[in-house]
């Protein structure tokens, strides 16, 4: 956990690099480790392409910035300074430095020297000549490279350690790397970074009799909550990190994952998500705490309702109202409890309903697909009702511990009810929205686009739909929707809906919002069929999302991810590429999928009370064990069947 280690073996030559961040310091280190058969003598050249801190900066005006920038030795350290002309806040821009805890022979800071005119980094000339040129560069392309000599003795293991790190002046850099060169620091990185994964994976702790499932609950599906927690949607291999800032919607929902493993971190980040909520109870779409840039502020049906949400999951596990009478500011002004937040947000929705008495879409809900069928400000969203629904239930049980009337939460749900299952209802299934025009998306008399999957789902997770009609609708997802490779999000996929010169979508059939699988969704088709006591569909639904299950179904070349992190989508039947996943890690599948499993199929979830236990698992994961840390306490779960259950101190 939190470390990247490569291994490799040549002509006798045995080498081993791990890199890894530990808390002491801001340094990425590289520990190798080198092993020989004989005497030899051994070159090492680490080496760091350098680039400009601003991302656009440099597609815009790296040709002018670049000979503002300068990479300089000190001592045996390489150092990088950006500071160009009109950047945001120089005053907050480290310098940049690499070192290594053995002599540095030679070194080069400019990238061309380095590489060589017509060579290339697959074999820089530096390398090949076996012999740096100590270049400097005041302007120019910069780069870190050092040239380490070793000699190794035959069976002997030699470590080296570089550090890659930033400081804010040179005098900080030269006492950090003084501080990184002792001899146990790389060990006491290794094993603050190890005690720091065993607390946070303990929270939760499953024995299964399917290992896929095991591992994933017990490791790799609460790493990636977690990862996306700290980033948000931010950065990876698919976002470049320039535009998108927080999402509120996003956030919202990744931090449902982090309440039951650290309600400290989660009520940091929910105080800031609140920051971004108006006084009449909308939120920005997404906004740029980092780097400051203003907000987002496109507003969606949906956003300000998942804070609800969090709220509502955070009392639960504390089991303590105190955070509800804490005072948060509102982005245009003046404070309010949280209670009153979360109050604004219903005002909201309910002062923006629609003609048909659904909330109206706005500038769409968490499909964006959707906004085409709001352009003029009519169009309502379904499946926000059934959202809203939801968290009216919440809010009404808030409210009576709160010693409160949820009467008017209560009135609200009830209306919405009668709306669902009348103007929602389409004989088979659940419909999905209503555009400007007053068309019915998701209607079997539609020619595309029949059925979506969000609003049978949530029909059942709002208890909203009609105990029959819930059923039905959940039968429909799996008699049309359901793949060998996971539950599409619509069906049919849409190729010139409602109109060619119009479409609702240019997603080609099968990729994306179009009749992809789309793995967010599928979580809440997982808690549905719990909610319903089906643990057979349940079950296979969340199975066969399992990363290692649906890349060895598809096929390693097909199927193109990581078999260990959920994908927010896997291209479906409609498609020529069925079984590509797309967008890996950065994905509220990961959060979601975490709830689905630990709080519904092995059914512990937290209430006012204290844990609630109500497994909905198939006969085939019985017995399962479970070790659950809350409110302060570690308790062993033992489901010997969904009716049989011990739970104990651990």
């Amino acid at each position: 956990m939190g470390y990247t280690g490569f291994q490799a073996e040549r002509r006798g030559l045995e080498a081993n690099v791990t890199y890894l961040v530990g808390r002491e310091e801001n340094v990425l280190i590289w520990e190798m480790s080198l092993r020989s058969d004989r005497d030899r003598k051994v070159q090492i050249f680490p080496y760091v392409e350098l680039g400009m801190m601003e991302f656009l900066r440099e597609i815009q005006w790296q040709c002018y910035n670049k000979h503002q920038l300068a990479c300089y030795p000190m001592g045996e350290v390489l150092v990088y300074r950006y500071g160009v002309e009109n950047q945001p806040r120089p005053d907050e821009t480290p310098l940049v430095f690499f070192a290594a805890d053995v002599p540095v022979a030679a070194f080069d800071c400019d990238r061309d020297s380095f590489v060589g005119s017509y060579w290339s980094e697959e074999n820089p000339v530096g390398v090949e000549q076996g012999e740096l040129s100590d270049s400097v560069m005041y302007g120019g392309d910069p780069c870190f490279a050092l040239q380490l000599d070793l000699e190794l003795a035959a069976g002997e293991e030699r470590k080296v350690h570089i550090f890659l790190g930033t400081a804010m002046t040179e005098e900080e850099i030269l006492q950090t790397a003084a501080r990184c060169r002792k001899a146990d620091f790389a060990q006491r990185a290794r094993e603050g970074l190890q005690e720091q994964w065993e607390r946070y994976l303990s929270g939760f702790q499953c024995t299964l009799a399917d290992k896929d499932a095991q591992t994933m609950v017990n490791i790799w599906n609460p790493y990636q909550v977690e990862r996306n927690f700290q980033f948000s949607r931010n950065i990876s291999y698919y976002a470049t990190g320039t535009f998108r800032g927080v999402g509120m919607r996003d956030t919202a929902q990744d931090i449902l994952a982090m309440i039951p493993l650290d309600t400290g971190r989660a009520r940091e980040k929910m105080d800031l998500l609140f920051s971004q909520q108006y006084r009449d109870g909308h939120c920005n779409h997404y906004f740029f705490p980092t780097e400051g840039w203003e907000p987002v502020t496109r507003i969606h049906s949906d956003n300000h309702l998942w804070l609800i949400m969090d709220v509502y999951h955070l009392v639960m596990e504390e089991g303590s109202l105190e955070y509800l009478s804490r005072e948060l500011p509102y982005y245009d002004g003046g404070w309010g409890s949280v209670w009153e937040h979360v109050g604004k947000s219903i005002e909201f929705t309910l002062s923006h309903m629609g003609e048909n008495g659904f909330p109206l879409m706005l500038c769409s809900d968490w499909n964006d697909m959707l906004y085409k069928v709001c352009r003029k400000g009519k169009g309502e969203s379904i499946w926000t009702g059934m959202q809203f629904g939801t968290v009216l239930r919440m809010m009404k049980e808030l409210a009576g511990l709160m010693g409160e009337s949820g009467v008017k939460y209560e009135e609200a749900y009830q209306q919405m009810q009668e709306k669902v299952n009348s103007l929602g209802w389409d004989g088979a299934w659940f419909r999905r929205c209503i555009t400007d025009e007053g068309v019915f998306i998701g209607s079997d008399r539609e020619p595309q686009a029949k059925i979506w999957l969000n609003t049978q789902s949530w029909a059942v997770i709002s208890g909203l739909g009609d105990p029959d009609k819930q059923i039905a609708a959940m039968d429909s997802v799996r008699k049309y929707m359901d793949t060998e490779l996971g539950i599409r999000k619509i069906y049919p996929a849409m190729e010139d809906y409602p109109s060619k010169e119009d479409p609702l979508t240019y997603y080609n059939k099968g990729c994306g919002e179009n009749g992809s699988v789309f793995c967010h969704a599928n979580t809440w088709a997982i808690i549905a069929e719990c909610m319903l006591g089906r643990s057979d569909y349940a079950w296979k639904y969340y199975r066969q999302l399992l990363p290692m299950v649906a890349q060895a179904r598809a096929g390693q070349e097909r199927y193109r991810a990581e078999p260990y992190v959920y994908a927010s989508n896997i291209f479906g039947p409609e498609s020529d590429r069925f079984g590509l996943a797309n967008v890996s890690w950065l994905t509220g599948t990961a959060a979601w999928m975490y709830l689905a499993v630990t709080q519904y199929l092995l059914g512990i979830r937290p209430c006012w009370e204290g844990l609630s236990v109500k497994p909905c698992l198939p006969r085939e994961m019985l017995p399962a064990v479970v070790t659950r840390r809350f409110r302060g306490k570690v308790y062993r779960i033992t489901i010997r069947s969904n009716d049989d259950v011990d739970v104990e101190p651990a």
